[in-house]
C-alpha cells in the first residue's frame, strides 16, 4: 500500500486573492478620523526639529566636508524644520487629505 500525497487546499482563514486584488484603488481608500495625542505631536515635532538643527550644524562653514555637501545638509535641515512646523500644525487626517488632493490621478484630469 503506497500512500500518494494529496494536494491540500489552503485553510479558509488565509486569503487566496492575488496581490493586485489586495491593493485598493485610490478612490476606495477612506480617510479615517484620527485624534493625535499631545505627546505624539511634541515628540514628532521635536524629533524633526532637532534633526533639522543637527543638519544645519553640519552645514556650518567650519565643519569638515565639501561645499556641495554643506549646501545639501543645509537643504536637508530646511526640509526637516519645515516638516516639524507642518507636524505641529496639521493633524494626520489633514495631511492625508492634502496628499490625496495632490495625487497624480487627480492631476491627470486637468
Amino acid at each position: 500500500m503506497s500512500a500518494q500525497p494529496q494536494a491540500s487546499s489552503p485553510p479558509s482563514s488565509l486569503p487566496t486573492s492575488s496581490p493586485s486584488a489586495s491593493v485598493p484603488a485610490p478612490e476606495d481608500v477612506k480617510l479615517r478620523e484620527y485624534k493625535d495625542c499631545i505627546s505624539c505631536r511634541v515628540i514628532g515635532t521635536g524629533a524633526l526639529g532637532l534633526t533639522g538643527l543637527y543638519a544645519f550644524r553640519m552645514a556650518r562653514p567650519r565643519a569638515p566636508g565639501s561645499v556641495l555637501g554643506k549646501v545639501m545638509m543645509a537643504g536637508i535641515g530646511v526640509g526637516f524644520l519645515a516638516g516639524s512646523v507642518v507636524r505641529w500644525n496639521m493633524t494626520p487626517t489633514e495631511m492625508l487629505q492634502t496628499l490625496s488632493k495632490q495625487s497624480p490621478g487627480a492631476q491627470s484630469g486637468s
